[in-house]
Parts: structure tokens; sequence; C-alpha cells
């Protein structure tokens, strides 16, 4: 296994020993000093374990003693086992205040300890800045400084694969540059190695060692996982809102992203954990849950998946009005799903199959049931049309078939060709002159929708949506919730 090593280099990386005690060179002079530093012989020490407050802003005659203190702490929480590379980010711009021979101390310390792999780059030279106000896109970090940090740690994390680890540690340096370069670790480390954070706390702590820690889990990153989470689900993107905040498992405090991966198994139809306590999506009716999946399929604009959900609807309010009377059973014939009727329902009336052989095709178009000799009845799926029509009482359920049938070969063309653009234009058309959408591309507004929703029980299906949103919303925006995964 690899380890990566990431470290910036600002001024407190280096520090003078003097009377057995650290210095940390006055800022406002850094660069100045570092120039100094440069024409004088020097040694690399042990960081002492008292610091001075003094700051040094002239260097003391003879020999000089520095030490690298939070490089130092680095190391050590490493124990034995050193890093394999490391990447610095360092300045070396002109001026009185750059530390600017701060990375070369810190590679001369690397190895003496004995790592061999030390690259340094330097992101800002000259009279650059980090940033450019007259430049709305460059005001906080330019863009070509925003290129040098994702070359070089592009270039570093591609060689390590998913066993490997990068230890990211910006404990000098500029802040902002810093923000950027351990996003763009992480950015860059998806799908390979794992990535740990890593902060030496700085100032005196009378005479407490420097010790390396994980960084601590900032509340601030919660919250800007929530709004972006909550900005997804209310365009429909339940998937999406997971893979937003699905990093945060296990982080201390986050508990509430598991609201979010309910939503995530209610769209992809996985097994809803018991303790899930939002309703409607563990509601008795299929056709609830179905209506409320291409509602939000239409928010996200996904034209495909809102299309197969649509007749996946009617499919799913038909086997909500055959449920009360049928049961399923275990038994399978030739494919086809077997159905009981429940103790006390009656039979369908009309033309029935008493035979046990294979119906011809005309048999079957003319009943879209079979029934066996001991009473079961088998349900030919490509009869569901006239089954909803002949053996089901509701005439909503019936000017609901209607509909379906003109646009239910839709699905098989978005299941068997690609989604061109033309052919969801077409098929949103079609959807729309069906009264199955309307014109804003909703579903749960539609009259045919909501009458068969209704009649299956549910007294306002125009508000499923908008109500799990807003309960969704309060979700996050309140109280967490601690509760075991879908998986």
């Amino acid at each position: 296994m690899k380890t990566l090593l990431i470290m910036t280099a600002g001024q407190t990386d280096v520090q003078l020993v003097k009377d057995a005690q650290r210095h940390k060179f006055d800022g406002n002079t850094c660069g100045t000093l570092h120039d100094a530093i440069k024409d004088r012989s020097w040694s690399l020490v042990d960081a002492p374990t008292k610091r001075s407050r003094d700051f040094i802003k002239e260097l003391p005659y003879g020999d000089l003693r520095l030490c690298t203190p939070k490089l130092d702490a680095v190391l050590a929480h490493f124990d034995k086992a050193l890093p394999s590379s490391v990447l610095i980010f360092e300045t070396n711009r002109q001026g009185a205040r750059d530390p600017r021979m701060a990375g070369e101390i810190m590679e001369r310390r690397l190895r003496d300890r004995g790592v061999a792999n030390v690259t340094r780059v330097a992101f800002l030279t000259g009279n650059e800045q980090l940033e450019d106000p007259s430049n709305e896109i460059d005001a906080v970090v330019r863009r070509s400084v925003v290129t040098t940090l994702s070359k070089a740690i592009a270039d570093s994390v591609r060689l390590l694969t998913s066993d490997d680890k990068v230890l990211v540690a910006t404990t000098g340096g500029l802040a902002a540059a810093n923000d950027l370069i351990n996003e763009l670790v992480r950015l860059q480390a998806v799908g390979g190695p794992s990535v740990t954070a890593l902060e030496v706390p700085d100032g005196n702590r009378g005479e407490l060692d420097d010790r390396a820690v994980e960084e601590k889990f900032h509340p601030a990153v919660g919250y800007r996982a929530r709004w972006h989470a909550l900005s997804l689900i209310e365009k429909g993107n339940l998937l999406g809102a997971w893979g937003a905040v699905s990093h945060l498992a296990g982080a201390p405090g986050q508990e509430w992203i598991q609201v979010v991966d309910w939503l995530r198994c209610f769209a992809a139809s996985l097994p809803m954990p018991d303790d899930c306590d939002i309703p409607v999506l563990k509601h008795r009716r299929m056709a609830v849950r179905a209506a409320l999946r291409v509602e939000l399929a239409l928010r996200a604009g996904d034209i495909p998946r809102a299309v197969h959900g649509t007749v996946a609807f009617f499919e799913a309010a038909l086997w909500d009005h055959v449920l009360e009377r049928f049961e399923r059973t275990e038994k399978k014939s030739r494919g086809l799903v077997a159905l009981r009727l429940k103790d006390g329902a009656s039979g369908p009336s009309g033309p029935k199959l008493l035979r046990n052989d294979e119906p011809d095709e005309k048999e079957k178009r003319s009943c879209p049931f079979e029934r066996l000799d001991d009473g079961t009845y088998l349900f030919f799926e490509d009869g569901a049309g006239r089954f909803s029509r002949y053996y089901v009482q509701s005439e909503k359920l019936k000017r609901l078939t209607d509909a379906i049938t003109n646009i239910r070969e839709l699905r098989n063309d978005v299941a068997h060709n690609e989604p061109t653009p033309e052919l969801m234009k077409h098929a949103r058309g079609r959807m729309q002159n069906a009264s199955l959408w309307s014109s804003t591309d909703t579903f749960l507004s539609e009259a045919l929708v909501q009458d068969v929703l209704k009649e299956l029980g549910e007294p306002q299906p125009e508000e499923l949506c908008t109500n799990l949103v807003a309960e969704v919303r309060s979700r996050l925006l309140e109280a967490p919730r601690v509760a075991k995964s879908c998986g």
C-alpha cells in the first residue's frame, strides 16, 4: 500500500531554535529572514517542546538551527511507516512576507528522515497574487493558480489505487488556497485512494507536544450538504440527493441523512426500513407510490422514467383493485401470475376459460383470465386493459385504461430505442394530449390521475408530492433522526 502526503508551506512551518526554545519568524519580515538564512550555514534539529512568545526579527550570529514542528508532527502520525511520497505546495514570491524557503527546508527534513520521493510545486512566484479582485472569476483564487494546483494533485494521485491512502495537511500558507487544495484532493481521489485530512493546531500551548490529528468535522460541511440535498429533492432528483450526502455517513451529528436514504430507497424501489416514519413512502396503495414517482421524475425532467412510470401507474392501480378481491399465490404456470380469491370475495363474472391447457390467441383476446380446476386464476398480463374494463367495476379506472391504451406503446419505444430528444418531445406531446400530463409536465394535477387515486382512498392526491417535500424539508432543517439503512 502506498501513502501520499500533501502539505502546504507557510510562515510557521519553519522556526528558529534558540536557547532550547523554538521561535516563530516575524510575519512582516519572514521572506527577508528566509533570504538571510539562504546565505548562512544552517542545520535541522528536532523541534523543542518549549516555545517562545518572542518573534524573530533578526537572525542571531553563528550557525543557525532550524526545526519543522508541523511536519515533524505529521510524520509522527505515520509512526514507523513513513509516506511513500510527498507533495509540498509552496510560494516563492518576492516581498518581505513570503516564506520562500519553507518548502526547501521541509524537503530537506523529509529526505533526512528517509523519504526520497518529494515534489515541490510553487503556485505563486515573482509578484503574483493569489486573487485578482478586478476579475469576478479570479476574485478569490486566480484560474491559473487553480490549474497549477489541480495538475500537480492529479499527477500525484493518478499513480495510486483504491488500496492506497492520501493524507492532506494544509497546515500553513494561504487559507483560500488551502480550502481549494483540500477539495481538489478529494475530487481527484474519487474512485481511488482514501483521503484523510490532518491538522496540527497552532499557537502557544505551554509545553505540550505538537500532534497531528484527523481534522474535526466542521458543522458547515453538514449544512452545506443539507441545502444541496434539499435543492435536489425539490427538483425530484432523489438519487442525486443521496449521492450529495452519502459521504457524511458516520459523521458525528449527521444522522439526518437517513431521511435522504429513505428517499433513495423509495426512488430505487428498495425495501423500506421498518423505522421509516414518512407514511407516503410506505403507502399501502401501489398506485400512490407509482404516481409519486412519476411526479418526481417529471420534476427532474426525466422523461423516459416518467413514461415508464405513467404506464406503471395504471398497472399499479389495476393491481390495487385486483388485490382487494384476490391474493397472490406461490403457484406458477407458464410464467403467469396465479391468484386466488380471498375469503368471502366473489369471483369475476363474464367469460372465463375452464381448462388447464394453453389457450389459443382468440381465447386470450376474449378473456384475460384462465380459471384452473382448483379455483386458481391465471392472469394474462397482456389482458390488463380488458380485465380493467370487464372485471373491475370502476368507471374511473376504465377512463384511465382508455387513456393508457393510446400511449402504451411509448413505454416500449423508450425501453427498446435510444430515447432521443425527438422521441421524448413526441412522447411528451402524446402524454399531454391524453390528459395524463399537464402542459407544464405535472402528473398529480390531472383529473384522470386524481380520480383513480381518490377512488383508492387518497383524499388529496394533488398534494402528495408537495407534502412529501415539505416533510423532508422540515426534517432536514430541524431535528436529526437515527435509523438503520435500507442497505
